[in-house]
Parts: structure tokens; sequence; C-alpha cells
């Protein structure tokens, strides 16, 4: 073993990476049988061959491994978005194609999905470093809502704080219900899957560029 004074090398630094991957890999699936938020780092430490003890070398508390797959979630999902992103026009098409990818990242990653899209664990608030990639994930959003809106597809007020919110809570209502009524299905199977169709489609016309249900609501507001 180095001594302290000594910088660790290259292979060690892989092994070390390999390791944090492993015991995550652990902790997923202990949240899958037990729940998100019964994690038990005893039991992880067990399924990677390792003392309690020696996992701290890798993670100083439960509140780290949290952390840590909050991290991974969320750079799983600015990926999924990224690509979906680049298969389509830009605008409208683009924003579809990127909540429908979330819809099936989360049925694919459902222990992820709780702890990135709900409060699974009291008290859990990812650190910066981990909460960087949501940051990523709502400028694509907010870049393609732009976007939609400057080809007329969409009115100026989507482009908002309401129209970020309503987008968001559509599509995460979706996958939830998803998650919670219908869990295990699959995307492809899923009772609640094609509601983010419908759901979209409403979406596009209450912020319909002229005529759109938004602006018939303000019309005939008393």
């Amino acid at each position: 073993m180095a001594s302290s004074n000594q910088v660790p090398t290259d292979r060690q630094r892989r092994r070390h990476l390999q390791s944090r991957e492993e015991i995550l890999d652990a902790a997923l699936d202990v949240m899958d049988d037990a729940g998100v938020a019964a994690l038990n780092l005893t039991e992880v430490a067990r399924r990677v061959g390792l003392r309690q003890p020696s996992l701290y070398q890798y993670f100083d508390s439960k509140t780290a491994v949290y952390d840590g797959l909050f991290e991974r979630g969320m750079r799983g999902h600015l990926a999924v978005l990224r690509d979906a992103a680049a298969g389509v026009a830009p605008g409208l098409a683009t924003l579809r194609a990127m909540m429908i990818a979330t819809v099936r990242y989360s049925v694919e990653h459902p222990v992820l999905s709780h702890l990135l899209f709900t409060r699974s664990v009291p008290g859990f608030n990812p650190s910066e470093q981990a909460y960087r990639p949501s940051l990523e994930v709502v400028a694509l959003t907010r870049a393609a809502l732009s976007t939609a809106v400057a080809r007329g597809e969409l009115c100026a007020s989507a482009d908002s704080e309401q129209g970020l919110g309503l987008l968001i809570a559509l599509t995460g209502g979706v996958a939830s219900q998803q998650l919670v009524n219908d869990p295990g299905t699959g995307f492809d199977q899923g009772r609640y899957v094609p509601l983010i169709e419908p759901a979209l489609d409403m979406y596009a016309l209450y912020f319909a560029p002229q005529g759109g249900v938004r602006e018939l609501a303000r019309r005939t507001a008393p």
C-alpha cells in the first residue's frame, strides 16, 4: 500500500474509480430490493466483498453514496437527452423527443428515477457537483423551448418559468404514474407510457402561437 505521502498512480486511480462504480452498482441493487430510502451500507459492503469500514475509503457516508448515484443518474439522463436531440429537427420536434426520452429513461431506471425526480430520501440534497448535470438538462430544455418559439411553433409564453414548469410536470407525471401504478412492465408495454404523446399534444395546443388554449382562456376570463 502506498504511504500517505505517495501520489497514487494512474492504475491506482482507475482501480479506485472502478471500485466506486461497483459500490454504486451494489447500492442500486440494495435500493431496488429494500427501497430507495432504505439503503444499508453494511449490505452494500457485503455485496462487494468489503467490510463496512473499508467502504468509507470510497464514500465517507451514506449521503455520499446517494450523491454519487444522483450524479451518475443525472449524467445518464443528460446523455439520453443529447442523443434524442441529435436525431431530430430543432424546436418542437426536439422538445418532444427529449421528453419521450425522459419517460423512457425513468421507466428503464426506476430506482435512479425515484432518487432523481422525487423526494424519496428525506433530508437528502445533492451536492453542487452532483447537481451540475441537472442545470445542463434545464439549459438544454430551455434551448429547445426558445428554438420552438423562434420557429413560430409555440407562443412566447412557452419560453418562461410557467412553460418550463408545465412541461416538466406533464412529463414527470406520466413517468410517475407508470412507475407507481404499472411498475416492471417496461417502456414498450407500459400502460401509462403512451400518455406522453397526447400530453405533449396538449402542451403544444396550450402554447400554440395563435389561437391556442392559453390565449382562448385569457380572452374569455372574467
